[in-house]
């Protein structure tokens, strides 16, 4: 049920064919806060043809991580958040309960694709190692060290790593490039205690990242590398894969346990204000109800939703459909909240300019940014009392990393 912000816009990957030589870039897990709160952000994936050399040495693992807290542990649940300005993003943990302050835990040189273990136990990012290359790498939080996972290989690219729910293995997509050339090698399985990686899913048109695993293990749900992303779900136990319509351009943005489980949103690539289609979609069945259409329906959907913990309500940043045209500033977002049928429950009272980042246990997290000056998450609850401002940062590029418990 962990939600995982949407990117549709050509921010992610240009609209048409995915430029030569360029490696793709994981969904990332947060809107920029460099853009409007309704259009997430790629994290910038390396232009093969025009990459400069990193800033530290090729394979230098430990000039590449400074590590600024070891022996944490979440208390309460806690956000995990990435904040990137030019070659450097920090991971902070940011206490959802409590009045528990922010704890930096990680800088990291040339990243550009992560993923925390479910536990809040490690951090896995794919990190540039060299001309044409970047490798997948692991930072255990409770006692600080780390040590690559992937093997050095010139001109290949290994990113969007992904943990298993028993922190044991990490998915992975692998691609190769040249200052002119580009393809798509396949999504791969790496044990941490050892092994060769083991292909799970072979070379698939442009290829693609992993973008989550679901709780038990058994599906993988990743995204290509083509206009808009899309939306694909991996059956790791008879290898069959699921598409939401391949041709289109849409994005996996929650999850929950009882099917149907996914919700999509569907078009908003590639240019102007973001909107589009929310879509609840069976993974199983290939069936999917509308839950916020493009019609004459009066809210356009902004970009970010989550289920309730119980999975039975559905939080959305909207708009006014009136509003299209207009800009953040002068026609703001709101966030809504649906049944899975679709019905309209309610507006959450204060929440103008928000958007949503996820439903826990405490509330309803959301974020408001003005870009160029700051990024703040807020807790509210489902009626928008008692709003609490739990993190504001100035840092150019926001993005949820994660949502970890005790």
């Amino acid at each position: 049920m962990r939600r995982l912000a949407l990117c549709l816009m050509a921010l992610f990957v240009a609209c048409g064919a995915p430029p030569t030589a360029s490696p793709p870039t994981a969904r990332p897990s947060e809107p920029s806060a460099t853009v409007e709160p309704s259009a997430a952000e790629a994290v910038p994936a390396p232009t093969v043809g025009a990459q400069s050399a990193p800033a530290v040495p090729r394979n230098d693992l430990a000039a590449r991580l400074h590590v600024l807290t070891s022996g944490w542990q979440p208390a309460v649940q806690t956000a995990v958040v990435a904040l990137t300005q030019g070659q450097k993003t920090t991971f902070v943990a940011v206490p959802a309960a409590g009045d528990g302050a922010a704890v930096p835990l990680l800088e990291v040189t040339n990243t550009y694709s992560w993923q925390m273990r479910p536990d809040g136990g490690a951090i896995a990012v794919s990190l540039l190692s060299g001309f044409h290359s970047s490798r997948i790498a692991a930072w255990d939080v409770l006692s600080g060290s780390a040590r690559w996972v992937t093997a050095d290989q010139p001109g290949v690219f290994d990113d969007g790593p992904v943990w298993t729910p028993d922190g044991s293995a990490i998915y992975y997509g692998e691609h190769s490039a040249t200052a002119t050339t580009y393809a798509d090698r396949g999504i791969f399985r790496v044990n941490l205690e050892g092994g060769q990686p083991v292909r799970v899913h072979g070379p698939d048109r442009n290829g693609g990242s992993p973008v989550r695993l679901t709780s038990d293990g058994r599906w993988l749900i990743w995204t290509r590398s083509q206009a808009g992303g899309s939306t694909d779900v991996l059956d790791l136990t008879t290898s069959e894969n699921k598409s939401f319509d391949i041709t289109g351009t849409s994005g996996e943005i929650a999850w929950r346990t009882a099917r149907p489980r996914a919700l999509v949103m569907s078009g908003g690539c590639c240019a102007g204000r973001a909107g589009g289609q929310l879509i609840l979609w069976d993974d199983i069945s290939g069936e999917s109800r509308e839950i916020i259409g493009t019609n004459a329906a009066p809210l356009v959907f902004a970009g970010g939703a989550d289920w309730d913990p119980a999975g039975m309500r559905i939080a959305a940043a909207v708009f006014e459909r009136t509003m299209l045209d207009r800009s953040v500033v002068d026609g703001p977002l709101f966030i809504a909240l649906f049944d899975p049928t679709g019905t309209l429950k309610s507006k959450v009272a204060g929440s103008e300019g928000f958007s949503v980042v996820a439903w826990l246990v405490a509330g309803i997290l959301v974020r408001r940014s003005t870009p160029g000056v700051f990024t703040e998450f807020v807790l509210m609850s489902a009626a928008g009392a008692d709003p609490r401002v739990l993190y504001r940062t100035t840092a150019p590029t926001v993005r949820l990393v994660a949502i970890v418990s005790p």
